[in-house]
């Protein structure tokens, strides 16, 4: 192959390979300032032996970024590393990567030293794709991990781990009613964790050898080649661009977004995060992107024209970068305040009536929030009223790691327990937090398997558990099959009541002048919210007018252990109040039809629940 090979200067355009022809690719990286000589190593891609040395002078060099067109080879068929003087190593900017295409495929590749290479995908390629775009306050998301998901639904081994297992559950997802998949690392990482050790030979040689440790990287975070869509996970280095296009068009089609998770290693460059961010934006049009971590360059992304639509989820965003926003609402915080407020006042932790409510309507016209009451780097929600500490010790790290503050209950037992009332107060609580989470202003989410009771058994940190621990587990009974069906109901009556999600803040008066203000407060007395430490109870009533709808929706929260008895604010002529659910005394066969009710100047919440009321006009005739 290398006779007929011809080399050129490149054009610089990218960073990475690129196809430019039949049998051409130019390949684009920098270098070290100190390295002296430069060379591209390519490689057979299915017997690893090394075909060709391409050594680079300074024609091929601007500053310290080299590139070379190389023609007369087949990209199909070789892979390659790159060489600064004695170092080898993987191109960060690879558009695959050849050599992980099993996942955790350990016995097999320790044969291989553990060793991969870079791989060229046909990005360049068009494909046909449906647009899709999701008003913020229409969204419902769904976080999930592609190898758990699949792996806790019961799969055929063909399936676990693959985009093909993710995309044969749409039919959940629709009947779920979410809009927006939120999706843990997709790019490739190593999923073994590696570790350098010296080895001699007979002859007395020092070499330095990977080494497997037994633990596996099973959620996908730290350093990674962030370019490549993960091999294990779309078919193998040869097809995993392709299987992205065919996971993102599918999903497209049928009307999701897709965002990905972007877990960024610290010593990750700026340029290279954005760069990453702008490559899966035009070649496999990502819809948004959660960027994990605290040295993301938010604002440079926020202020990239390139990402100007594209939806931006991150844990804090300077003032100064939210206030200056205009247009596109893309911006959104993506932390763990909602859950930690609701938590604290649900589980009696000193928490504020005064918080909840606020957290209750964060919203802003220029940017948004995300409210969960439970994520990966925490106890699953069922955990979250199953263990009062967490229990991480299978992790290998003595239980240091993972968070400490997790505002959890154990409701009576510390994990599994065949008590009735214990585990009826856990779904009790459940579903007060979910019901919380879907009338809240702002964009909710909800991590895969908490909406059918699904445990890591009070392991709040499984990073590394590539088994039934840190898996989806999809158990079936008849609790979390009302559980699913209760959280239908709840995102499918967000979606008809548009006055609980509006795009603005709540100015909490009647600036319209329709009888009642767009959203207020209310306690024991009508019109009157107790702000004391030790009231655990809220009314908050929405004026569907606001929005053109024709129900007010009131929600009375009891936070309290005993029965409150809440004030009705009164209604125009005509209408009546009719109650939907309440959370404690929902079953298997509650639906959210409006039931009347005789008494409208009061209603009796019972402890720990919430109850949800609309009012309508009544037909007189």
């Amino acid at each position: 192959m290398g006779l007929f090979m011809n080399v050129s200067r490149g054009d610089f355009r990218e960073y990475g390979p690129r196809i430019c022809g039949r049998d051409k690719v130019t390949f684009t990286f920098a270098v070290n300032a100190t390295s002296e000589k430069i060379s591209i190593l390519l490689f057979d891609k299915s017997t690893k032996k090394q075909i060709s040395t391409i050594d680079l002078s300074d024609e091929h060099a601007l500053g310290l970024v080299y590139s070379v067109t190389v023609s007369g080879i087949n990209p199909d068929d070789i892979c390659y590393l790159l060489k600064e003087d004695k170092t080898t190593y993987v191109d960060s900017y690879a558009t695959a990567i050849v050599g992980r295409d099993i996942w955790a495929d350990a016995a097999a590749r320790e044969k291989q030293q553990f060793k991969v290479y870079s791989g060229i995908s046909h990005i360049e390629k068009d494909w046909k794709d449906t647009k899709v775009s999701i008003a913020p306050t229409d969204m419902v998301l769904y976080k999930l991990h592609m190898r758990g998901f699949t792996a806790g639904n019961g799969m055929s081994s063909a399936k676990v781990g693959s985009y093909k297992g993710l995309l044969s559950k749409l039919p959940y997802f629709k009947k779920l009613g979410i809009t927006s998949l939120e999706i843990m690392p997709l790019y490739d990482f190593e999923e073994l964790f590696l570790e350098c050790k010296s080895s001699i030979s007979s002859k007395g040689k020092i070499t330095q050898v990977q080494d497997y440790i037994g633990k596996v990287n099973y959620w996908g975070f730290g350093l990674a080649d962030y370019f490549a869509p993960k091999a294990s996970y779309f078919g193998g280095a040869s097809k995993a661009a392709e299987g992205l296009r065919a996971m993102v068009s599918k999903l497209h089609n049928n009307g999701f977004e897709v965002i990905m998770e972007m877990a960024f290693a610290q010593e990750t460059s700026s340029d290279v995060q954005l760069e990453c961010l702008k490559y899966y934006v035009k070649y496999f049009h990502i819809d948004g992107f959660h960027i994990v971590g605290c040295n993301a360059p938010i604002e440079r992304i926020a202020k990239e024209p390139y990402l100007g639509t594209t939806k931006i989820f991150y844990e804090y965003i300077p003032e100064e970068i939210l206030c200056s926003e205009s247009g596109s609402k893309h911006l959104f915080v993506y932390n763990d305040s909602f859950m930690n407020v609701t938590r604290q006042i649900q589980n009696h932790m000193n928490g504020s009536m005064v918080q909840f409510a606020n957290h209750m309507r964060r919203q802003n016209g220029a940017y948004g929030f995300v409210n969960y009451m439970a994520n990966v780097n925490g106890f699953s929600l069922w955990d979250s009223y199953s263990y009062g500490e967490k229990h991480n010790l299978d992790n290998g790290e003595d239980n240091r790691d993972g968070t400490n503050n997790n505002f959890s209950f154990n409701y009576g037992v510390e994990g599994k327990t065949t008590n009735k009332m214990i585990n009826a107060n856990r779904f009790r609580q459940m579903r007060n937090s979910l019901a919380a989470l879907m009338m809240s202003q702002s964009v909710p989410l909800i991590v895969a398997g908490d909406e059918v009771a699904a445990t890591h058994q009070g392991n709040n940190n499984p990073y590394c558990q590539d088994n039934e621990i840190g898996y989806t587990v999809f158990t079936k009974n008849k609790s979390k099959a009302s559980l699913q069906r209760f959280v239908e109901q709840l995102i499918d009556f967000r979606k008809k009541h548009k006055c609980l999600r509006v795009e603005t803040p709540f100015l909490m008066n009647d600036y319209k002048h329709l009888g009642l203000p767009d959203m207020s407060f209310h306690g024991s007395e009508p019109w009157m919210m107790s702000i004391g430490e030790e009231q655990k109870a809220l009314g908050v009533l929405y004026n569907g007018a606001y929005v053109d709808e024709k129900e007010e929706v009131f929600i009375c929260y009891n936070f309290h252990y005993d029965t409150v008895e809440m004030a009705l604010p009164l209604l125009a002529p005509g209408k009546r109040w009719r109650i939907c659910f309440n959370t404690a005394d929902y079953n298997d066969k509650s639906d959210f039809t409006p039931k009347p009710i005789d008494n409208q100047q009061t209603i009796k919440v019972p402890g720990s629940s919430i109850s949800v009321l609309v009012g309508l006009r009544v037909n007189t005739k």
